[in-house]
């Protein structure tokens, strides 16, 4: 059986099963949603592994990695993503509440969009009838 997750050597991991190719590290420190926006803008800004496509992923992309097993961390996550627990999801609800993941519970909530910080994992790629298409930087 093949990897499902491809460390690419250059800051970033395949998905074999998905195709979206992600962040391998998470912003350096947990931020709020504007700031995680603001993230996601200056990796593009820095050509990040050789793109200027990311963006903070959605639910349905987040959700694509949750295992059905938790790790040897507690986490239901493969360990290639380290330990973070929360993830900021670019998917909104509600006025100034925006969604994260919670790789801890498996699930998805939402909150205040400034009044807690979570961690942040860019994403390349689209899904698209069912299949995943990455985007090539123009």
């Amino acid at each position: 059986m093949a990897t499902r997750f491809i460390d690419n050597g250059d800051g970033t991991v395949a998905d074999g099963e998905t195709l979206l190719v992600w962040q391998k590290e998470t912003a350096p420190e947990r931020v709020t949603w504007p700031e995680a926006q603001l993230y996601i803008q200056q990796l593009n800004e820095a050509n990040f592994a050789g793109q200027s496509d990311w963006r903070l992923p959605n639910n349905e992309e987040l959700l694509t990695l949750i295992l059905p097993v938790e790790n040897s961390r507690r986490l239901f996550v493969d360990p290639i993503f380290g330990n973070q627990r929360c993830y900021w999801s670019a998917t909104t609800r509600d006025h100034h509440e925006a969604c994260y993941v919670d790789f801890y519970y498996g699930g998805v909530y939402r909150f205040p969009e400034n009044y807690v910080n979570h961690s942040v994992r860019a994403v390349r790629g689209q899904i698209r009838g069912g299949a995943v298409e990455t985007q090539s930087a123009a």
